[in-house]
């Protein structure tokens, strides 16, 4: 069995961590077991599944910049300790030189794995894209989830060379698979009459998604049909300030907040369109979900070309303005027509969780056969 280290903040229900966990589900644990670093100290969200699948999450304390001496210190007593870790798979950007580089000096193999594109310029953008930059110059192999994600962190040099690979965020497909009658069903279920316009969101509540934006374009759908309601599923540090917001548009009555869900297939089933006006994003994986549960997507060109994988997906600029935005999606609800999934589709553009596995597994194992080299997967 190999052993392989992934590094990441935090194992709670975020789309990095999702694609994690979906991978972890799906690959073969009598060949490839996943332990975890994690940067923080309390339960998260998937813990005790990772314990139930077998693997072990070790924790070390958060890199705050000042502290890069103790954070690398922490990491070379790590791989001092376990040398059951050939390969060193990290999910966390910040601190990516650091932790890597002790990686390689203790003969680990080290993978840089970027979730996302860069997000409009700020200090904290600053501060992180020097921070990530020394990256492109320590990891043995890099991974994105889309060429614009990879491009962004690593560079033109590296996402267009051998050492560079897609690894598509795959989902479990039969978990989203959808008809009519199950629509109806799941809209009953979480509460909703049959014949109410449902628009929904899966997304943290974090100033990337946007949510502000989300709010406004809601807004103005409930002015063409106005007994329609958004569903927001996510957590995040915005949760008082958007919710703030939806009380000033004066739609807070038509908002429902769910939070951090287990069920995410079961909402998508139930909405009828899906708004998705991030700034910037990796790839967006509830995108990808949405889709194919058959739901209408309008998602910003934040979102890679690559995630619209079927006719009824969209994207639109983010000038054109939420009232542009609200017509789209008032739109495809009165478009709607009976509902019936797109699995199949999405399948066949090869996100099918099964095929991101087995690829990751060949890949894994060829490093270790090989002695650690970089022989190219395709």
């Amino acid at each position: 069995m190999i052993r392989v280290l992934h590094v990441i903040g935090a194992m709670d229900r975020g789309g990095a961590e999702t694609m994690i966990m979906n991978l972890y589900r799906a690959i073969d644990r009598s060949l490839i077991q996943f332990d975890f670093v994690v940067h923080e100290e309390r339960a998260c969200d998937y813990d005790a599944e990772i314990e139930a699948l077998g693997g072990r999450i070790f924790r070390v304390p958060r890199f705050k910049g000042t502290n890069a001496r103790a954070y690398r210190k922490a990491f070379r007593a790590f791989f001092a300790e376990h040398g059951e870790h050939p390969i060193v798979h990290g999910h966390i950007g910040s601190s990516a030189a650091l932790y890597l580089s002790e990686a390689r000096r203790a003969d680990r193999f080290a993978i840089a794995h970027s979730h996302a594109q860069k997000y409009p310029v700020s200090l904290s953008e600053i501060a992180f894209r020097a921070l990530s930059y020394p990256t492109r110059y320590v990891a043995d192999y890099f991974m994105a989830c889309s060429q614009e994600a990879g491009r962004d962190r690593f560079g033109r040099f590296v996402t267009e060379g051998p050492n560079f690979s897609i690894l598509k965020n795959g989902i479990d497909l039969d978990l989203y698979r959808c008809d009519d009658a199950m629509h109806k069903a799941c809209k009953k279920a979480y509460g909703y009459d049959e014949e109410i316009p449902l628009v929904g969101h899966v997304g943290r509540l974090d100033p990337v998604k946007n949510h502000r934006f989300l709010l406004q374009v809601f807004s103005g759908v409930r002015k063409e049909l106005p007994r329609a309601r958004l569903a927001c599923v996510g957590r995040g540090s915005l949760a008082e300030e958007i919710e703030r917001e939806a009380c000033e548009l004066g739609i807070a009555d038509a908002v429902d907040f769910f939070g951090v869900r287990e069920d995410v297939p079961g909402l998508l089933k139930a909405f009828d369109a899906f708004v998705f006006p991030s700034f910037k994003e990796g790839l967006a994986i509830a995108v990808i979900e949405a889709q194919a549960t058959g739901l209408p997507v309008v998602a910003s060109t934040g979102v890679p070309q690559a995630a619209m994988l079927v006719d009824s997906a969209k994207r639109m600029p983010l000038d054109a303005g939420a009232d542009a935005w609200a017509l789209e999606v008032v739109a495809l609800l009165r478009e709607a027509n009976a509902r019936h999934d797109h699995v199949a589709e999405v399948g066949e553009r090869g996100f099918g969780i099964g095929e991101s596995a087995r690829w990751l597994e060949r890949f894994y194992r060829s490093v270790v056969e090989s002695g650690g080299g970089c022989g190219a997967i395709r």
